[in-house]
């Protein structure tokens, strides 16, 4: 009984060693094709995030049309997208940049006048003469930094063309991703011992279901509050309306802390219109955030993945600390999969060896 029991724990420990070098081989390859592995990452997270749309239209049509429709219709929003929005965004860009130093000047503005304030308020307080003088940093400077920054546009073209090849290189692959996902989920179950693949595909299914209810209706709600923040301060005549709601857009995908960050973003960007063009873009920004909160994503996204709200604030932090932007962005679905992973594997496992002793 004894030897059996040690060869049994023995054969574990080879499993998990052999698995342990499995996992550094595989991420020893993956450092060195950090490209190939964006494509393939990026197109699970397309075929993730159009995959309901698709098996919702695959009610009333083969399945090869639906995925079809659905990607026809993305590669529009991305034509869209280069012939419009990039070369607006490029221009609005161009004009924040050419008015930092108009920017500097008002918030001087507002310094002076904040400490003039303080001096008739309490003449006994002594300000530093010189505390914050945004003049001090010259003209010179000022050009330094604005010539840069316009420099840094080439680069920043070079790097928005590689980033677009690299996404209709992962348009593609997703389409077939979604056209073959049946044999990718077979391939899946065959990696699990014949009494398992049953509980394999129910696993499949449900991290699917969740990562693609998740992520496509991020998108479309984040999508809608954009073009709102947009449409709406353009109504009021904000120079960069387009800029902050792609800003907008982004942010609203970071849960908890997005939209704040938003908000102060906007702040410097509305300054030299003047204090009401601030207030009005703080009102809207606020109010299409609490109408997404309240209104699109229970009718867009329907339940939640299942992460309690303590722990949806704890997987957003942790994840922006350790993965910046990308992290923000996923840490509420990695920890959805986690609770996922945990429920199938290791809740079973622990109660097998409790029932044991």
């Amino acid at each position: 009984m004894q030897t059996a029991l040690g060869s049994g724990a023995w054969r574990r420990v080879g499993w998990l060693a052999a698995g342990v070098v499995l996992a550094i081989v595989a991420l020893w390859f993956a450092y060195h094709i950090p490209k190939t592995i964006s494509i393939f990452v990026i197109a699970a997270f397309i075929a993730f995030g159009v995959g309901p749309i698709a098996r919702r239209l695959e009610r009333r049509m083969p399945k090869p049309l639906a995925i079809s429709i659905v990607f026809f219709g993305l590669l529009i929003v991305v034509a869209v997208f280069l012939v419009i929005v990039i070369p607006l965004t490029i221009e609005q860009t161009q004009l924040l940049v050419a008015n930092i130093p108009g920017y500097a000047t008002t918030v001087q503005g507002w310094v002076s006048s904040f400490e003039s304030s303080l001096e008739r308020r309490f003449p006994t307080l002594n300000l530093p003469a010189n505390g914050f003088n945004i003049g001090k940093i010259g003209g010179a400077q000022l050009a330094n930094v604005v010539t840069g920054a316009v420099a840094s546009l080439g680069a920043i073209a070079v790097n928005t063309a590689t980033a677009f090849f690299i996404a209709f290189s992962s348009i593609v692959l997703s389409f077939f991703f979604l056209l073959n996902d049946t044999q990718i989920v077979e391939g899946f179950a065959s990696m699990f011992p014949q009494r398992k693949r049953a509980t394999a595909r129910q696993l499949a299914s449900e991290v699917t279901d969740v990562f693609g209810s998740y992520i496509s209706g991020q998108v479309i709600v984040s999508a809608i509050t954009g073009a709102v923040i947009a449409a709406l301060s353009a109504i009021i005549g904000f120079k960069f309306s387009l800029i902050l709601g792609l800003i907008s857009g982004v942010a609203y995908a970071i849960p908890v802390i997005g939209m704040l960050i938003a908000e102060v973003i906007a702040i410097p960007m509305c300054a030299p219109q003047g204090l009401w063009m601030i207030i009005w873009v703080q009102v809207i920004m606020f109010g299409m955030a609490r109408i997404s909160d309240n209104v699109l994503v229970p009718k867009i996204m329907g339940e939640s993945v299942g992460v309690s709200p303590i722990g949806a604030m704890f997987a957003v932090f942790a994840g922006g600390e350790l993965f910046g932007i990308p992290g923000l962005l996923l840490g509420i679905p990695a920890a959805a999969l986690i609770k996922i992973l945990w429920r199938y594997f290791m809740a079973p496992w622990i109660t097998t060896q409790l029932d044991r002793s």
